[in-house]
């Protein structure tokens, strides 16, 4: 079996295997069995850590009269393992976001400062421990999540009280998208996805694919519901019924999320090294491009409807998103599994295997900063209306920036296509 990694929302103990089992050597290999557990070991107990130069934990910087530098942290946030999902924002600005400590935390977002969290359950650590999946809000505040307990959470978002939970019998690495009726539509590793009411959380439908699901589902604008599988498949599925409406064979396993254009194309990549634009209505493929190696990232979608990408191969792709036509490429040299953000400024954001958050000008392809944090940066950017971006890191943190700018006025600027991750198209 070649090419073992996660999805998104990402699980950082399956990517370890990702890190172990990647090219040339075959994975039934001594060599590649002594890389897995090196980097597993890497993964799970690298410990928590700070960069030297960042803000006091779990409160803002002290900072100078004077503009503080784009790449300097606003305030840190410490929690007690690995954080790999995306921030998601709340409408009065609270940053929900979960950790591998099986936690769910909201913070104030302009201070850090921990308002409540919120223990999803399961194994306190482990392979199977912890909170992988990215929160969705939705407009009324609440907040929903996934865990590796099985469960899918909906909460309080000014109080963190449990209104729902519903047991999905499946590990949740999978991010809740909201369908506009409220519907809460996420995957599982029991290969099914699965319809709940918002307000009670009771199934409404569950379709079964015929591969796990760590990738989130996106809804369309019509209410379908777009999702990919460990086996190789894109479903698209009436978001009412459940009924299934058309599937779309890649070369590999999808483990990205797709994101919709403003005229309903669905884009996505595989483990295949291919990005994929699909007719939303029929299914068929508008164009691919090759990469040059796998793409677990998921796609975002800047002004103009160039669709933004990254690969295993160290870059994020600006592709034309009518013809496929690569416009341009942003070299960050190790792997891109976070989805890149765009800010209205013409900012792109992502972060990366080098333990590093990478700011470019989307027009000119400059390098204008970087930021290290403490490990792996797996974790997709969120850009808040007021210009915060949020991020986390495998060294337990979450981060803030003032970049001073919003996210893109586009189809899908960030992952879960806004900073609430409704996965929708018609909240963009």
């Amino acid at each position: 079996m070649n090419g073992f990694t996660n999805g998104r929302s990402p699980g950082p103990f399956v990517e370890a295997v990702s890190c172990c089992t990647k090219r040339h050597l075959p994975p039934t290999s001594a060599v590649a069995w002594l890389r897995f557990i090196f980097c597993a070991t890497l993964v799970v107990c690298h410990g928590c850590s700070r960069p030297a130069d960042a803000p006091p934990k779990n409160g803002p910087a002290s900072l100078p009269a004077a503009k503080p530098r784009p790449n300097q942290p606003v305030w840190v946030f410490e929690t007690g393992n690995a954080v790999s999902g995306s921030p998601a924002v709340g409408p009065d600005g609270t940053v929900y976001i979960g950790s591998m400590d099986r936690m769910l935390y909201a913070l104030d977002g302009q201070t850090g400062k921990l308002k409540w969290e919120f223990d999803a359950g399961g194994k306190a650590a482990g392979m199977d421990a912890g909170v992988h999946s990215s929160p969705a809000v939705g407009a009324d505040g609440m907040v929903y999540v996934g865990a590796h307990s099985g469960k899918v959470f909906a909460l309080d978002g000014q109080t963190g009280s449990k209104k729902w939970e519903a047991a999905i019998g499946s590990v949740v690495k999978s991010s809740p998208a909201l369908g506009a009726d409220g519907t809460v539509y996420v995957g599982s590793r029991g290969r099914k996805l699965h319809a709940l009411d918002g307000k009670t959380g009771q199934p409404k439908w569950a379709f079964e694919t015929g591969g796990i699901i760590v990738a989130s589902p996106a809804v369309g604008a019509d209410g379908t519901v777009y999702v990919g599988a460990y086996d190789n498949k894109l479903y698209a599925i009436d978001g009412a019924t459940g009924d299934k409406l058309w599937k779309f064979t890649a070369g590999h396993w999808i483990l990205s999320t797709p994101a919709i254009g403003a005229d309903g194309t669905v884009y996505f990549g595989s483990i295949d090294k291919k990005v994929y634009a699909l007719d939303g209505k029929t299914g068929d493929k508008r164009w691919e491009f090759e990469t040059g190696d796998f793409v677990e990232c998921s796609p975002t979608i800047g002004p103009g409807g160039v669709v933004y990408i990254g690969s295993h191969d160290g870059k994020v792709y600006a592709l034309d998103g009518r013809t496929g036509a690569k416009q341009r490429e942003y070299d960050l040299k190790r792997w891109v599994i976070s989805s890149p953000a765009i800010s209205a400024v013409g900012k792109l954001y992502a972060g990366c295997h080098d333990w590093k958050l990478h700011a470019f000008d989307i027009k000119t392809g400059q390098h204008e900063w970087e930021f290290e944090a403490g490990h792996f940066v797996y974790s997709s950017p969120t850009i808040a209306a007021n210009g915060m971006l949020y991020v986390g890191s495998h060294d337990c943190n979450v981060y803030a920036f003032a970049t001073g700018s919003a996210p893109a006025k586009s189809p899908w600027p960030m992952r879960g296509g806004n900073a609430r991750h409704t996965g929708r198209a018609a909240d963009q």
